[in-house]
């Protein structure tokens, strides 16, 4: 079953806006852009996509990549829960 955009904007809308494109497809910008460094690490500010289902599975990786960049925090970067001990803190520098 194809991924709807209300769906779309309930599981990512917190950090992401997403939006049909004006040319045609999909859009996602996150809400709090992440750093230069994160971005050569692999993390995108802006994803763009065909369809709905192609930019659900951008924004999954997008997670996926986030949680292995950093580990502890929230999809902004910021440290949640017991993450602010200074060993969580310095799992969380590469």
């Amino acid at each position: 079953m194809p991924v709807t955009i209300v769906e779309l904007k309930a599981r990512y809308g917190r950090h992401w806006l997403v939006s049909d494109a004006v040319g045609g497809g999909w859009y996602a910008v996150r809400r709090h852009g992440v750093s230069r460094d994160l971005l050569q690490r692999g993390l995108s500010n802006v994803r763009c996509a065909a369809t709905l289902d192609e930019l659900a599975g951008h924004l999954t990786a997008e997670v996926q990549t986030e949680k292995r960049l950093l580990p502890g925090c929230d999809p902004v970067g910021r440290p949640r829960g017991d993450a602010h001990t200074p060993e969580a803190r310095r799992n969380t520098k590469a």
